[in-house]
């Protein structure tokens, strides 16, 4: 009796990348608000959608350092990664948030609502932006590649 071939499982995640990229990335933007906060300034925190750019270079340099050989696989690395640096960047918002300024009891629901809408925000737009990174940049690995095998050097 023919058993069918059990497919072979794909290689699982690289969750090292999946968890060092985004902090490795996030350590100077962490770096930067603790020393303005130290220094009287907790208000730079509020850059903090300027600040999901950097999951840009957290999907470029995912899709470098993975060890995964599918494709697929390296973009949901770069999608998951840049969702774990918003995240990242929500939880120190949310920190550095009542150092900005004395937070009325009738406000604290408005300010637990904004932090809570700037995680959820950070993770979308950071998982959205490093796939677009991640994926532009497969573009380009898989046109040099074409390039190589038709015997063009790059």
């Amino acid at each position: 009796m023919n058993q069918p071939p059990v497919p072979a499982f794909p290689r699982p995640l690289d969750w090292r990348t999946v968890f060092g990229v985004p902090l490795t990335q996030f350590a100077p933007w962490l770096a930067v608000v603790l020393v303005a906060t130290w220094g009287g300034y907790p208000g730079v925190v509020c850059v903090t959608p300027v600040a999901w750019l950097m999951a840009l270079r957290v999907g470029l340099v995912c899709v470098e350092r993975s060890r995964s050989g599918a494709r697929g696989q390296r973009l949901l690395e770069a999608a998951l990664a840049g969702a774990l640096s918003g995240l990242l960047q929500g939880v120190l918002f949310w920190v550095i948030v009542p150092r900005v300024g004395p937070i009325l009891p009738s406000e604290q629901a408005q300010a637990n609502g904004l932090v809570l809408v700037m995680a959820l925000v950070g993770m979308l737009f950071g998982a959205a932006l490093a796939l677009f990174s991640a994926y532009l940049r497969e573009q380009r690995r898989a046109r040099e590649e074409e390039k190589n095998i038709g015997g063009y050097a790059p």
